[in-house]
């Protein structure tokens, strides 16, 4: 176990803590789920409990009162396409730098 009074180099171990800078999280396999659930479930109420679902898949438990309306928000593709289109128009020169927030209209229709 390591000392959560201040932040550690990252590790990762069946059950262990990984912390870094202020970020403190446990992260475990599938199979500890499962063996485990309820645990994991309360623990996810103080910290970050992260599932590693083989190498490339991560999950992570938040419990439902942490969910907040911008999880929604940003979990929906029209979204996601309308923010990948500004990113685009950005690329493209294609923005109105806002110098003198008291006269944003007259920057804007200029």
């Amino acid at each position: 176990m390591c000392d959560y009074s201040e932040p550690k180099n990252v590790y990762y171990g069946e059950g262990e803590r990984i912390t870094q800078k202020e970020m403190i999280m446990i992260a475990i396999s599938t199979t500890e789920l499962r063996r485990n659930l309820k645990k994991y479930l309360a623990m996810a109420n103080k910290e970050r409990v992260v599932i590693q679902s083989g190498k490339a898949e991560a999950y992570e438990i938040i419990p439902a009162k942490k969910i907040s309306d911008t999880d929604k928000y940003f979990s929906n593709p029209k979204v996601l396409e309308a923010i990948e289109r500004g990113r685009e128009d950005i690329k493209a020169g294609r923005f109105i730098t806002i110098t003198d927030p008291k006269k944003i209209w007259d920057t804007i229709l200029s």
